[in-house]
């Protein structure tokens, strides 16, 4: 009956001997948790300050995404390296060379367990090394096309024409086919029309050029060009080309207006471009008829009669902006290809 009250006293006296020994030896450990702190606090303070002066520096580089993703690097880096230091001073029975060797276990795990992660971390950081692209390029990866608002670390961020904002995967891009429109300074656009085979071809091509040559937005070097493209059953295919300002908005402005100004030009010279195949419907007239021949072979003698003569020149479409707010609208580049951190001499040396 005596043994219980014994043997309760026994456990709180050993539990309250715990518990003494645990603050014995928190009062014993406390000038190390103060000295991990203060270093600990320490290494923060580095870690910012490293982030802020590598953010500063690619900045001034104009690589703001570049020096985004690797003072993030440098910052955890160094908190990481402050804690495992904080622990050692904290606990000095744990050796540098476990709290590694634990390090190098654990990553392991977490590169398993984050692996799509760290790929695409690992592909940014490729894509802003070499820079095949940078901010405001208008590029197109698969099925999504506009211009790059920036490259982060996991994904780049691609706004349509249509104004949505589209997170592609950096992996994505790395291992796809990337087609970037603004590379360049100029490229060229294409349009195919048809035109019957009663015109004479120099003088088709002399109204279009003459249509091209006076919209602005077309570069005179090089010069357009009207090819014979296409032997139609009924009507002879054109192919024109000529060369813009490599940014989407030329492409819209200048096809529009080329569109206009050939309609007008067309006009001018009493063209119809209308397939010849098509069929008209009539009423039938005959031979004796004072309202003489149809409209339709009229039209066709005019043709024939206007394709001896020297072409009028048509009136000039009326110009255009585009918004400025517009995504299709040039975006000002902010990373300078020029200054990419392997260059061409470098990979090759």
């Amino acid at each position: 009956m005596d043994e219980t009250p014994n043997t309760l006293t026994s456990g709180f006296g050993l539990a309250l001997n715990k518990v003494q020994e645990w603050t014995a030896e928190f009062y014993t450990l406390l000038p190390n948790i103060l000295a991990g702190f203060v270093i600990l606090l320490l290494f923060t303070i580095i870690a910012f300050s490293l982030k802020r002066g590598v953010g500063g520096y690619f900045k001034m580089r104009d690589r703001i995404d570049l020096g985004q993703i690797l003072s993030d690097f440098a910052f955890w880096m160094f908190i990481v390296l402050g804690c495992l230091v904080a622990l050692t001073i904290i606990t000095p029975s744990i050796r540098p060379v476990d709290l590694i060797s634990g390090l190098g276990l654990g990553s392991l795990a977490v590169g398993f367990a984050f692996k799509d992660i760290l790929q695409n971390w690992l592909s940014g950081l490729l894509i802003l090394l070499k820079l095949p692209f940078r901010r405001g390029d208008q590029i197109k990866v698969n099925d999504v096309e506009g211009t790059v608002v920036r490259i982060e670390p996991r994904a780049t961020i691609i706004r349509t024409y249509d104004g949505k904002d589209i997170v592609v995967p950096n992996t994505t891009i790395y291992t796809n086919h990337v087609s970037i429109q603004t590379s360049q300074d100029v490229r060229r656009v294409e349009m195919d029309i048809t035109v019957g085979y009663e015109y004479g071809v120099s003088f088709i091509r002399e109204i279009l050029l003459g249509a091209l040559t006076q919209i602005d937005e077309i570069k005179k070097e090089p010069a357009p060009q009207v090819l014979c493209w296409e032997l139609g059953a009924t009507s002879l295919g054109l192919k024109l080309r000529w060369w813009i300002s490599s940014e989407r908005s030329q492409e819209i402005i200048s096809r529009a207006r080329a569109v206009e100004a050939i309609k007008l030009a067309f006009e001018a010279n009493d063209i119809d471009p209308t397939d010849p195949s098509l069929v008209y419907t009539r009423e039938a007239y005959s031979p004796d008829d004072p309202e003489g021949p149809s409209e339709l072979e009229k039209r066709k003698e005019s043709k024939k009669k206007q394709s001896l003569t020297k072409p009028v020149a048509g009136k000039t479409p009326p110009a255009f902006e585009m918004s400025y707010d517009d995504p299709e609208t040039y975006t000002p580049k902010k990373d300078n290809k020029d200054k990419t951190l392997l260059s061409e001499s470098d990979a090759t040396s």
